[in-house]
């Protein structure tokens, strides 16, 4: 084949796919039938989130002793009285828990969830430095009514960072 041939050939072939594109699209087909309905979610069944504003007076929480919550943030079926150490859960499921304390003393201590008084030994987070914060995420299998407390599972006492700063944060979530 020539050269001067494949470049007409070339072009042909050019111009066939412009006019195809420039013609557009032919007609939508029709529509197929509608699929199922699926389930509506309702949200969160039970949540809610508690921190503490730690002031010279209560920001040493000693070792073996539940961390002290100043205030609570938004809540649904959890309950906690500003200012206790205890919060409730309304009723049977999977919570999730998400917890955390920034400290400016206490290398060795430990953060810890207690279900009714017991430390979960899988949410015991060391303090491996002086100055910092620490956090942990649990699943946790929870009845109706128990009670949950952030601890300081450890003989070490700890000083939680002061307000305007959050020293320590719980946020409970039941997944189902």
């Amino acid at each position: 084949m020539t050269k001067e041939r494949s470049m007409k050939k070339f072009c042909t072939m050019l111009l066939t796919c412009l006019l195809g594109i420039l013609a557009g699209c032919g007609e939508d087909g029709a529509t197929g039938p509608q699929g199922p309905a699926g389930t509506s979610g309702t949200g969160l069944a039970a949540f809610g989130g508690f921190y503490q504003l730690a002031t010279i007076a209560n920001a040493t929480v000693v070792g073996g002793a539940d961390v002290p919550l100043s205030n609570n943030g938004p809540l649904l079926g959890v309950t906690h009285t500003a200012g206790t150490t205890t919060m409730t859960v309304p009723s049977a499921g999977t919570y999730r828990v998400t917890y955390s304390a920034a400290i400016t003393a206490g290398i060795g201590a430990a953060l810890s969830v207690a279900v009714n008084g017991t430390v979960n030994a899988s949410t015991n987070k060391p303090f491996l430095v002086a100055v910092g914060e620490n956090t942990g995420v649990v699943l946790l299998q929870l009845s109706a009514g128990d009670v949950l407390t952030l601890r300081n599972n450890s003989a070490v006492p700890l000083t939680l960072a002061l307000t305007p700063g959050v020293g320590a944060q719980v946020t409970i979530e039941r997944l189902s």
